[in-house]
Parts: C-alpha cells; structure tokens; sequence
C-alpha cells in the first residue's frame, strides 16, 4: 500500500484541483486567485515541514535552482488550467488532453535526456495515446 501511496494522493489531490480550478468565480481576478492559493500552500508546506521537525538552518543548504524553476512551472500550470476552464474548455476533454500530451513528451525526454528505456508496450501506448487525442479533440 505504502507503494501506491503516493500515486492515489495525486489521483485524489487532481480530482479536487480540477473541479476547485474549473468553479473559480468568472469574476475572480485570475492572479489575486492563484496569490490566495499560493498563500494556502505556503502557509500548509511550512506546516508540515515544523510539525516533521526539520532543522530550516540545515536544509536551506540542499535547496537549488530547481525549486525555482519549479515554482515558476507551477504558475504556468496554473494559469493555463484556469485560462482552459475559461476559455470553454470541458473538465472531461481539457485535462485528458494536457495530461497526455505532457505524457508524450515526458516518455520521449525519458528516453533522450535520462536515458530510460522505451520498450514495445511503451511505443504501442504512445500510438493510443495519439489515437485517443485524436479521438478526444474532435
């Protein structure tokens, strides 16, 4: 269970993403919007970070670039789902097509920049992948 832990967590965390994501208020200013979110996160990161009992002197060491470059991929995440939602994007069509477009190009940088292997059962899930997309979009 401790296995798939982590993959039912972000299965659970998407489903209320998407549908927070999808009922924000027309009205809402978009980046005053994502400011309260981020307040949130912030505010329960940190949280749990002093609950776990971490030592900030001794970690903020280990921290690099990437958390930066993850901070800002996080905010073009986010506006481009709102923006999807606003735009008249379905919640069932939006996501499934960004998710496995991300999961296209995430196998072949896998492959090339990694070094991962892609087999057989990979490729002909690549060519549904695209069927699907194509299938999905029209």
């Amino acid at each position: 269970m401790r296995y798939y832990f982590p993959l039912i967590l972000i299965i659970i965390s998407n489903l209320f993403y998407h549908n927070a994501t999808k009922k924000i208020p027309e009205d809402a200013n978009v980046c005053l919007s994502l400011a309260v979110t981020y307040a949130v996160s912030l505010v329960g990161v940190l949280c749990t970070y002093i609950i776990a009992g971490n030592n900030l002197a001794k970690d903020i060491h280990n921290i690099n670039w990437t958390s930066f470059v993850l901070g800002i991929s996080l905010i073009g995440v986010e506006f481009g789902y709102v923006l999807m939602y606003r735009f008249g994007w379905k919640i069932n069509t939006g996501s499934l097509l960004a998710n496995v477009c991300v999961s296209l190009f995430l196998i072949l940088i896998g492959g090339f920049l990694y070094k991962e292997i892609i087999n057989v059962k990979q490729i002909v899930g690549i060519v549904f992948c695209l069927i699907g997309i194509f299938l999905v979009s029209r």
